[in-house]
C-alpha cells in the first residue's frame, strides 16, 4: 500500500465506525490485513479497531463464565442491580477505555475451530513448579470444543532464552512438546505442525523473541504472536532475583531458596529431575533483566519487526491489596514505576513497541491470575488473592477469533 491508499483507507475505516457499519468494517480490514498484512497493522485505525474488537470479543465469551462472574458482582452486585453481565464483566476485568465496550453491539464472532493453524502456548518461568499450570482447563476445554490443534512448547521453567528458543522451535518444527491435557508428545507420535500461531505468558514471551532473531527462517509459517504480560522488557522484580542468585552457588538446595523467594510452594526437583542438565537458572534470571531485555529489544527490534508478523499486546494491571501476600513486596517496588503493574512486570515492560505491535487490552488482574487457575486452598500458606477468577478461556478465544477474522489463521 502506497501511503495515500493508506490514509484513504485510514479514513475509510473511521467513517464505517462512526457509522457504526461493523460488517463492512470487518470486511474491509480482513481486505487490508490479508492484501498486505505488515502495512496494514500498522496503521492506527486498523490497531484501534483491533482493540476494540477484542475487547467486545471477550465480553461476548466471559459472561458464559460464571464464576468470573460471580467474582465481578461480589458485594457490589447488592448496591446496583441494574447493570448488565457484560458491564459487570467489563468493569472488573477491563481497566480504562475497555470498561465502555460493554454498551457497543458488534457482530458475533463466526469462530468455528481452526483447521490449517496450530496453537502453540510458550510457557514463562517456573512452568511445571507451580501447584497448576498456565492454562490448565481452558486449553484442553478449547480442543475438546473446537478441535484445534494445541501444543504447549516444553519450555524449561528453569533455562535461559537462548536454550528455550530451541525447545520452542521443535515444537515449531516437529510438534513435539505436551499436548493440551500436559502430557508429553516424543517424537515418535508426534506430527509436524504446519502454520503456527503463538502465544508467549511472561518469560515465554522473550523466548519467542529469541526464536525470531535465532531462526527468521522459520517467520513465514508465525502466522501471528500474542504477548500474554509478556515479559518483553525485563523485570524489576527479575532484577532482585538475578542479584540474589550472584550470591550462591548453582546446585539444587541452594536454588530451591531462590525459587522459592519468587514462589513459597514451587517444587523445583520435580522438573529438575527430568531435565537436570538443562537447568541454567543464572541464565533463566538474567535473561529477565531490565538491562539485559533492553539490550536485546535496542539490538533486535528492527530486525524483528522486519519479519512483518503481528504481534497483539495484552497486559495485566493490579494494586497492592489484590495481590498475594508473598508478593506484596514486589507490587509495591513496581508501583513507583507504575501504579499499573500486574505484580512482575510495568504496562512498558510487557508491551512489543514497534509497527507490527498492537495493543489489544490492560486487563484487570495479576501476572498469575491471568493465566492460571485457582490455586489449591491446602498450599495457600493463609495468603489471599490465589483463586484467579480471571476469565482465561474467554480470553484465549477472543484471540483466536480475532485472528481468524482478520484473515490471520485458518
Amino acid at each position: 500500500m502506497s501511503y495515500l491508499v493508506t490514509m484513504s483507507m485510514s479514513s475509510e475505516l473511521c467513517e464505517l465506525r462512526r457509522e457504526k457499519k461493523y460488517h463492512e468494517l470487518i470486511v474491509r480490514v480482513r481486505s487490508a490485513v490479508l492484501e498486505n498484512h505488515a502495512e496494514a497493522l500498522a496503521d492506527w485505525q486498523v490497531k484501534a479497531w483491533c482493540a476494540e474488537r477484542w475487547q467486545n470479543l471477550f465480553l461476548t465469551e466471559a459472561v458464559k463464565d460464571e464464576r468470573a462472574l460471580k467474582a465481578a458482582k461480589k458485594l457490589k452486585a447488592v448496591l446496583n442491580k441494574k447493570k448488565s453481565d457484560r458491564q459487570w464483566i467489563a468493569e472488573r476485568y477491563l481497566r480504562e477505555s475497555g470498561r465502555s465496550v460493554w454498551s457497543k453491539s458488534l457482530p458475533s464472532a463466526q469462530f468455528t475451530g481452526l483447521e490449517n493453524t496450530t496453537f502453540i502456548f510458550c510457557p514463562g518461568l517456573l512452568n511445571g513448579l507451580l501447584p497448576v499450570r498456565a492454562f490448565q482447563e481452558a486449553l484442553p476445554e478449547i480442543e475438546r470444543e473446537y478441535g484445534c490443534k494445541i501444543i504447549r512448547a516444553d519450555l524449561h521453567p528453569l533455562a535461559g532464552c537462548d536454550a528455550n528458543a530451541v525447545n520452542l522451535a521443535k515444537a515449531i518444527e516437529l510438534g513435539v512438546g505436551l499436548n493440551a491435557g500436559r502430557e508429553l508428545i516424543d517424537e515418535k507420535s508426534a506430527k509436524a505442525p504446519g502454520d503456527v500461531f503463538l502465544l508467549g505468558y511472561s518469560k515465554g514471551m522473550a523466548d519467542i523473541l529469541t526464536l525470531l532473531v535465532d531462526r527468521p527462517d522459520l517467520a513465514p509459517r508465525i502466522r501471528c504472536v500474542f504477548s500474554w504480560a509478556g515479559a518483553v522488557g525485563g523485570s524489576y522484580v527479575g532484577d532482585d532475583a538475578a542479584k540474589a542468585l550472584d550470591k550462591v552457588d548453582e546446585n539444587p538446595e541452594l536454588l530451591s531458596k531462590v525459587v522459592t523467594s519468587l514462589a513459597p510452594f514451587a517444587k523445583l526437583p520435580e522438573i529438575v529431575d527430568r531435565r537436570k542438565d538443562e537447568t541454567e537458572i543464572k541464565n533463566a534470571l538474567l535473561h529477565l533483566t531490565t538491562q539485559y531485555r533492553q539490550d536485546f529489544m535496542l539490538r533486535h527490534e528492527e530486525e524483528i519487526n522486519d519479519l512483518g508478523i503481528p504481534i497483539f499486546n495484552l497486559t495485566g494491571s493490579t494494586s497492592t491489596m489484590e495481590v498475594p501476600s508473598f508478593q506484596m513486596q514486589g507490587a509495591l517496588k513496581l508501583g513507583k514505576y507504575d501504579e499499573n503493574n500486574d505484580m512482575q512486570l510495568t504496562q512498558d515492560q510487557a508491551k512489543v513497541k514497534m509497527p507490527m505491535g498492537t495493543d489489544l487490552a490492560m486487563l484487570h488482574g495479576h501476572h498469575w491470575d491471568l493465566s492460571y487457575d485457582c490455586f489449591p486452598k491446602s498450599i495457600r500458606m493463609s495468603s489471599p488473592n490465589l483463586d484467579h477468577p480471571f476469565p482465561k478461556k474467554a480470553a484465549l478465544l477472543a484471540s483466536f477469533q480475532l485472528a481468524q477474522e482478520l484473515g490471520l489463521v485458518s
